[in-house]
């Protein structure tokens, strides 16, 4: 018996109750499995990063579920919390571990929107749910919590630096304080909770852990499937004809197409339904979809031999949805996390997958040049391909201020804050603050005045008018969505039933594309569109759904400017720059064009060009995420810039960035000093100096 095999003999042994559950049938542990399953055991907090379908969900079960059995004392409580960042992705874990955990008769359910509520006399001992519902748990049933040990956050990548993931920060906070509570009172033995992190796709997983849990031990395992990727120019709907024409030479069926907008979605499916070889088997999957809608989805695609699902980011994820044989990119998605995961869906039950990759412009044909060579690389990448959305720098976003204590008010014994007790729960789990305190006491003020909260006894603070409206609206939980905007719930006039739901009415009359189909909207019923199948397709509208633009981060932007192949300066640490030639010199002469190229993305670029403005007297025609259109020579002087002039600069700019860095749909209930100063914050000052300081603009080299 060599040492490997010893060693997969010993971590058996060690699995009395889950080995023969949740892992016999694949009759060995992957690599991932054998690394993790020993530290989770001993009640370390891990972070699990490895390959899509390398087996991390068993790697975190498989010990977890172990000390679960091993230490059960009660059947009727909730022990083990299981967070994803999507329903869908609840519902086929839950479809996944049925069996298992049937076999080891531990109680499962999940909890989101879409499923039953909770029963409190019978809780589950493994909940799958979202951050949004278990929001929504802290705030109405925090009982049912006081047992949990255990927390596995999966997809982390998918959460972090967004504004769920800071809400997961500060909800994790609440039940922290929530089994600290219960130690103290006697009602639990332990105030100890053990948390597991999983990720495909995560760049610097230590530091990102420990903004949810201290003390993460990192589990990484390499091994990327290779991947077959082609690139091909996207022109029309005749190019996706002709490729869908080669299907049976490449061996082909099932065809996974994710989309960059839910609009482009409803589109392509309709522009290709016509002379596709797919027939009816054509699916649209998106967020606006009713529940049922994308469940049926889910299962037709799933089980169709062969067919055509267009998705966005709804489908990115680990769902199962069979065998996918190809994997088919119309746009570049916004970071190499995001391609990664997306061409993960495809052929996972073999060593290698296939994508191909549709490109509209220069740029995006670049943007993929660039993930490609990411995701061949692997491990060995340069981390600068690893943006994590919206940027590479982690900023708090105040805003989750005013969501969770709208939250955690309704948590509270007494249905009151104390502003010195909330403010201990924005804090990282090392105890830092991630707000200061004056800022704090400036948001509780402002949510005041505008009757959030109103005065109680002492210092506490009670609900207010405009915090009941927004209960009652169902706003509290969520970050997903703007509050205060209603969506229209689109109703079957056939079937009675609602099939989704749009951001914006369409006039009675008029068609539009719905779930793959065209739609004719009839009429108003108590503020619900009631529609039916239109009679004809070829007048139908695309849907106008709002699809948030994010700033290319300085570090894609630089990849993806090599790759163009953009100008450059001899000194490889200067500023190309390009003079545009004039024509002869004439008594009204203009100042002279120069194009400078400062490959450093939108925001960055923006805020350059104001600097160059103020401090050297040039005019900036036009930016890009990799130029400027100036009017007159800059100094050839070396780029220095103050974080005083930065910030200035970022002070004047900051409603046009706000939304770039998507602050949070509680942004606007900020005080309007905290509002700028968290874009100042989000922009990056330091960032920015160091990715221009001690350059000097010089003349490109010219082209060989």
């Amino acid at each position: 018996m060599n040492a490997e095999t010893a060693h997969q003999w010993q971590l058996k042994e060690k699995l009395p109750h889950t080995w023969e559950a949740l892992l016999a049938r694949f009759g060995r542990f992957t690599a991932i499995q054998s690394q993790a399953i020993e530290p989770l055991l001993a009640g370390k907090n891990c972070v699990l990063v490895s390959a899509t379908a390398s087996g991390k969900t068993e790697a975190a079960l498989a010990p977890l579920l172990e000390l679960h059995k091993q230490h059960k004392q009660s059947t009727s409580k909730l022990s083990l919390l299981y967070l994803v960042p999507t329903r869908a992705l609840s519902r086929d874990l839950a479809r996944r571990l049925q069996e298992p955990l049937g076999k080891l008769a531990v109680r499962m359910q999940i909890k989101t929107s879409d499923e039953p509520a909770l029963k409190s006399n019978r809780p589950p001992e493994l909940l799958l749910t979202t951050p949004e519902s278990l929001d929504s748990l802290l705030a109405n049933h925090p009982r049912l919590l006081k047992d949990v040990r255990v927390v596995v956050i999966d997809e982390l990548h998918i959460l972090d630096n967004t504004p769920r993931g800071d809400q997961l920060m500060i909800l994790l906070n609440r039940l922290r304080r929530l089994r600290s509570y219960a130690f103290a009172r006697g009602d639990v033995t332990s105030d100890v909770v053990q948390y597991c992190a999983l990720s495909a796709t995560i760049n610097d997983p230590a530091t990102v852990a420990a903004r949810y849990f201290s003390d993460p031990q990192v589990i990484q395992v390499g091994g990327q499937r290779a991947i077959d990727a082609e690139l091909i120019a996207l022109d029309d709907a005749e190019t996706l004809r002709a490729l869908f024409a080669t299907l049976k030479q490449r061996g082909c069926k099932k065809v996974l197409a994710f989309c960059t907008s839910r609009a482009e979605c409803e589109e392509w499916a309709h522009r290709v339904r016509d002379g596709s070889p797919f027939g009816e088997r054509i699916y649209v999957h998106h967020a606006s979809l009713a529940a049922s809608v994308r469940h049926a989805v889910e299962s037709s695609f799933a089980q169709a031999e062969a067919a055509l699902c267009f998705a966005t980011s709804t489908l990115e994820l680990g769902i199962d949805i069979g065998d996918v044989d190809l994997v088919l990119l119309l746009g570049a998605p916004g970071n190499t996390s995001a391609f990664l995961q997306r061409i993960g869906r495809g052929s996972r039950r073999t060593s290698r997958t296939a994508v191909v990759c549709c490109y509209r412009h220069a740029m995006e044909h670049a943007l993929f040049r660039v993930f490609i060579r990411a995701a061949q690389t692997g491990a060995d990448q340069p981390s600068s391909l690893w943006p994590p959305a919206p940027g590479p720098h982690y900023f708090f976003r105040p805003s989750i201020v005013v969501q969770q204590l709208c939250s955690y008010l309704k948590q509270t014994r007494l249905g009151e804050i104390e502003p010195d007790s909330a403010y201990q729960l924005f804090a990282t789990p090392q105890g830092a603050p991630l707000i200061a305190r004056t800022e704090f006491d400036q948001i509780i003020e402002h949510l005041t005045l505008k009757r959030y909260f109103e005065p109680s006894r002492g210092s506490a603070l009670k609900p207010g008018k405009t915090w009941s409206e927004l209960d009652e609206l169902r706003a509290i939980y969520t970050n997903l969505v703007d509050v205060g905007r209603k969506p229209v719930a689109v109703i079957d006039e056939e079937t009675g039933r609602q099939i989704g739901e749009l951001s914006r009415a369409v006039s009675p009359g008029g068609a539009f594309l719905f779930g793959g189909q065209s739609r004719q909207a009839r009429r108003f019923v108590k503020g619900r569109l009631i529609v039916r199948t239109a009679e004809r397709e070829a007048e139908a509208a695309v849907s106008q759904w709002r699809a948030p633009w994010r700033p290319m981060s300085a570090a894609l932007a630089e990849a993806v400017a090599a790759e163009l192949g953009v100008p450059r300066a001899v000194n490889a640490s200067d500023m190309a720059m390009l003079i545009e030639e004039q024509a002869a010199e004439s008594e009204n002469r203009e100042p002279e064009t120069v194009w400078l190229f400062h490959c450093a993305g939108e925001a960055y670029g923006l805020i350059l060009g104001d600097l160059l403005e103020k401090l050297f007297g040039v005019r900036v025609e036009d930016h890009s995420e990799l130029s400027l259109l100036v009017k007159g020579i800059p100094s050839s002087s070396l780029l220095h810039f103050t974080p005083q002039q930065v910030r200035a600069r970022v002070r004047q700019r900051w409603q046009q960035m706000e939304s770039w860095f998507d602050p949070g749909s509680f942004q606007n209930q900020l005080p309007l000093d905290v509002r700028r100063a968290s874009v100042i914050e989000a922009f990056d000052v330091d960032g920015f100096i160091r990715t221009f300081a001690g350059r000097r603009l010089a003349e490109a080299v010219p082209p060989v």
